[in-house]
């Protein structure tokens, strides 16, 4: 294998090594299988209360179904489109609405709600991230299987017509050129896990913010 298509290679490889960002994860669990999961930031399976909840224990994440209030707010503040003021305002105006002797009780449970909610959606967005990633694996194993199978280039396109029939040599050169295609769609592709990664630590992140809004409205 010539030295322009190893370039190429070890570049697709090297961009499968796990991605970095800026911020750092707490420790919640062990550490996952890099195989399945390319993110720096680790993968917790549940998003428990005790790393963002310093209030009463939540030991009932059920009875908010119940509760048509709660299930429609806590909908609308895991949302990452709206903004975090205007999900603090949305808290403040529930808790307000609330009879002072229940409201420490209701809040509890929106919190249990959103904690459900969140962990149910940063599920998926996990899920698929591991499935993107176990696809670029794979397409990596069969990008570098083609490329083995190519003879160097200078029997390809750089030679002149005399070594070889014509057709044969054009032939050979549309192989290379959808080599070096395939190739710059998977690094283009590859290109996306870093923004990917950067879910779950935002779902975390408005979780925390959530969590402390909801807190600070209650008496206890």
């Amino acid at each position: 294998m010539n030295f322009l298509r190893r370039a190429a290679l070890g570049t697709a490889f090297v961009m499968l090594a796990p991605l970095t960002w800026s911020a750092v994860s707490p420790v919640f669990a062990d550490e996952p299988d890099k195989n399945e999961w390319p993110c720096v930031y680790r993968k917790v399976p549940m998003l428990s209360a005790a790393t963002i909840w310093d209030g009463p224990e939540i030991t009932d994440t059920k009875s908010w179904r119940n509760d048509e209030k709660i299930r429609t707010l806590s909908q609308y503040l895991i949302s990452r489109r709206i903004k975090e003021d205007d999900a603090e305002a949305a808290i403040k105006k529930y808790a307000a609405s609330i009879p002072a002797d229940q409201r420490d009780a209701k809040l509890t449970e929106l919190f249990s709600a959103v904690l459900t909610r969140t962990n149910e959606n940063r599920k998926i967005v996990m899920s698929g991230i591991e499935r993107f990633h176990k696809r670029q694996m794979e397409r990596a194993k069969e990008i570098e299987a083609e490329g083995l199978e190519l003879p160097p280039e200078n029997e390809m396109g750089i030679t002149d017509e005399s070594s070889g029939p014509a057709g044969e040599i054009s032939k050979l050169s549309n192989k290379q050129e959808k080599y070096k295609w395939e190739i710059r769609t998977f690094q283009e592709k590859q290109a996306n896990i870093p923004i990917a990664c950067e879910i779950p630590q935002l779902i975390d992140e408005r979780a925390g913010a959530l969590a402390r809004a909801i807190r600070a409205e209650m008496k206890s």
